[in-house]
């Protein structure tokens, strides 16, 4: 059994710093000069990601295994062999899901990579965030990349932010960086597309 560190996420971010099926992003979307919105925007991720922090207790944690199709909940501090990737879930106190984190196994250890959905009130995706912390990249002992998307209400990408610093947050630049690793990867725009798509029970 391989031991489940309690928030996997936080942890990782703290000590160091996606998928057919879903509606994938252009990424030549023209990105919209909304201050106002992008500003609130910022305002509810910022929300979320406190809540996720204060209340880990109340994290769902599903595992999917190599060979499996459907996700199993994580009830314990222990993961499963063979696990291919792990989903966090977060639900508000009304219970609606406001965030959905997907980390991929590295069994290497050489990359960790974190998919992070930000959901509404209609549970539209409002923001997305994806981070990466990896080894072997030339350009520093570890590098970490971070990609912050905000979405307005019809799924149009109005703000993007890109950020790649070292362990010490010294800015690198991407031409000087190997990035090696690859994941498949794509925004979707409701939380229940992520939950059928992943097959993920329970997460309702």
């Amino acid at each position: 059994m391989t031991k489940l560190t309690p928030l996997i996420s936080i942890i990782l971010l703290t000590i160091l710093g996606c998928n057919p099926g879903g509606q994938n992003v252009d990424t030549k979307t023209r990105l919209l000069p909304e201050p106002d919105l992008i500003e609130r925007l910022k305002g509810q991720k910022a929300q979320i990601d406190t809540l996720f922090q204060r209340n880990p207790n109340e994290i769902k944690v599903f595992a999917l295994i190599e060979g499996d199709q459907i996700p199993i909940e994580i009830n314990d501090q222990n993961l499963p062999d063979k696990v291919v990737t792990t989903f966090n879930l977060l639900r508000d106190s009304t219970g609606r899901v406001i965030t959905i984190s997907e980390f991929p196994f590295s069994e290497s250890g050489d990359w960790y990579i974190e998919l992070t959905h930000y959901f509404d009130n209609q549970g539209k995706t409002f923001a997305f965030e994806r981070q990466t912390n990896f080894f072997n990249s030339i350009c520093a002992e570890i590098a970490f990349e971070t990609v912050t998307e905000f979405y307005d209400s019809d799924f149009n990408r109005v703000d993007s932010i890109y950020q790649l610093i070292d362990r010490d947050n010294k800015e690198l630049k991407r031409d000087n960086c190997q990035f090696p690793y690859d994941y498949e990867y794509s925004v979707v725009k409701e939380s229940d597309i992520i939950l059928k798509r992943e097959k993920i029970k329970n997460g309702r």
